[in-house]
């Protein structure tokens, strides 16, 4: 399955590498990715964007709102064009979405792995 995410340009020069484009695009089998790890990324999942998760007004756990029903302005950002960056992005952005719940007191989902 293709996965598109962005990569910090400023990050990836920073590190030596050089990433042409912003958005990436990366080829995972997901028969070879643990079910958390699989988890982690449907959850974020809009077609093949990996989008951000944010709060509503509820404090449920939802994808990133936007206009056309794109998220091209909410992909996950990872700092190098890599499936453990990208994986690290979503670990991240999962950690401020339970700190999050965690402030406002409300239960952090569970999944049964």
């Amino acid at each position: 399955m293709i996965l598109r995410f962005e990569v910090n340009q400023a990050e990836a020069f920073r590190q030596g590498v050089d990433v042409q484009k912003s958005t990436n695009h990366l080829n995972i089998d997901p028969a070879d990715l643990s079910q958390v790890e699989r988890d982690l990324i449907a959850d974020r999942l809009k077609g093949i964007d990996v989008c951000k998760l944010s709060l509503d007004w509820e404090g449920k756990v939802r994808q990133v709102e936007a206009a056309n029903d794109e998220c091209t302005h909410h992909r996950i950002v990872a700092k190098l064009p890599t499936y453990e960056a990208l994986l690290a992005a979503i670990k991240e952005d999962q950690a401020g979405i339970e700190a999050e719940l965690k402030r406002l007191g409300k239960p952090i989902p569970s999944r049964a792995s």
